[in-house]
Order: structure tokens, then sequence, then C-alpha cells
């Protein structure tokens, strides 16, 4: 079955209030959800509720032929949602004009998010998280699982407890906060073009760290049995009797590692 499309009224060219396109989608079990939009600001909440909630806010496009175009397609428990602009529309006002794209969703399941230019802040969901952000800032809180981020241009913040963890900004710079219980796995990693980059892990947790940094400093705050020459650049060592990789990268950036 192809996307459905669902408009709402068409508005006028410059409405005084925002106008919004709302619809719930009815979950069995664990959900998958995939968000696409080229211009949006894309929020994302856990609640208790068997179903997944969305709402699109427009302060002046409004909706309809010639407008915004929301359209939506649910299989099971799989939901997709993707918001395009209009087609015709002057590079000018872009900044005058702001989507919301606000969603609930119940807290376990798979998400997938991608805007061209909008923040993502996701909160409180659980299972497999990929964002990326072609330019906009992405703030991830109390998630439990595996975490891939990237922003093209914007800082990262991330806050969980995490099984896997790639994140990656082009210029921005990147803290995260790994909470008990939290595993290397694979390995995790951390990189920025142009930005610091500070990550708080468990003191029981093990890897065997590379910490590099173009032109910056780097700060332990935690043991590390370092391995090799030691520079203030580079730092090659193990945690905790090593394990997986953890690797954490900056162009030009200082880089702190310590206890959370």
């Amino acid at each position: 079955m192809g996307l459905g499309l669902w408009l709402a009224c068409a508005s006028l060219p410059f409405p005084a209030l925002a106008e919004e396109w709302t619809k719930t989608f009815p979950i069995s079990g664990h959900p998958e959800l995939r968000v696409e939009s080229s211009d949006a600001g894309i929020h994302i909440g856990a609640w208790d509720q068997k179903s997944i909630a969305v709402k699109v806010t427009s302060e002046k496009w409004g909706f309809g032929q010639g407008a915004l175009e929301v359209y939506d397609h649910q299989a099971g428990d799989s939901v997709e949602i993707e918001v395009r602009l209009p087609r015709r529309m002057s590079v000018l006002s872009v900044g005058n004009r702001r989507t919301l794209v606000e969603i609930h969703m119940p807290r376990e399941g798979k998400l997938r998010v991608h805007t061209g230019d909008g923040e993502i802040r996701v909160r409180d969901v659980k299972g497999e998280l990929d964002l990326e952000s072609g330019d906009g800032h992405l703030e991830v809180e109390g998630v439990d699982g595996i975490l891939r981020a990237h922003s093209g241009d914007g800082q990262i913040r991330a806050r969980g407890r995490f099984d896997a963890l790639d994140v990656s900004t082009g210029d921005g710079r990147i803290a995260a906060e790994a909470l008990a219980g939290s595993s290397i796995g694979k390995g995790w990693n951390l990189k920025t073009g142009d930005g610091s980059v500070t990550l708080t892990v468990p003191e029981t947790l093990a890897a065997d760290v590379v910490l590099h940094t173009g032109d910056g400093h780097i700060t332990l705050d935690m043991p590390l049995t370092i391995e090799g020459r030691y520079d203030s650049s580079n730092v090659r060592g193990k945690l905790n009797g090593g394990g997986g990789v953890l690797l954490i990268h900056s162009g030009d950036g200082s880089i702190r590692l310590g206890r959370s």
C-alpha cells in the first residue's frame, strides 16, 4: 500500500494564527516509527497509551495544495510520517516560517527521524533510535538502548543508558552522559569536526579507549591505564581492564572523559 495523503483545509497565504494537522494511530505492540521532513523541528516523547499521536503545527504555511502536505502510512505497528514543504518556496522567507512536529509514542520501539533543517528532541524512549538533522541541534534525554545521532551542523546532547552509541556532528559540541547499566558492546563512537566532546560514563564501564583531538587538550577524570606514549592530543588506554573500543575524535576542540 502506498503512502496515504492526509490534507487539512487550505489556508490563507498569511494566516494570523498557527494551523494544526493531527492524527492518532493505534498500536498493539512495539511500534516502528519513521518521521521525515525537509524543514521542521521534531519533538518526540513517550507515554503509556497504546497509540502514536502526531501533531504538526505550521505558523504561516498552512496545509493543503500549494502549502504544507502531510503524508502518513500505517502497516500494523509500523507508522510513517512525512512532512513536505511547498515546492515553490521562497528561500528568503524560510526563516520566518516555523513548522513543528510533536509526537507521543509508546515507550519501547524503533525510531528513525530525519529533518533537513531543524532540531530533534527525543525523551524517555527505549529501543533503537536513529536520528539525523542536516542543520540543527539534537537533544536526547532519558533514552534506553541503541542511539545513533548525527547533525551536519549543530550541537548534540544525549543522556541515557546505552547499549550502543554512535554520535557525530560536522560542526558543534557533543555532551553525552551514559548512565549506570550502559555497556560498550561492539564499540562507541563520538566525533565532531569542530567542537568539544564531553563524555561521562559509569565508573564500572570497561573499554579500550582511543582519544584524539587535532587542536585541543584531553582531560581524564577517571583512572585509565595508558598504552604506549602519552600525547596531549592522542591517548590510548584501557578502562577497567578494557573491552570494546570507545573512540572520541575532535577535529578542533577539547575532549573530557569522566564519571557519570
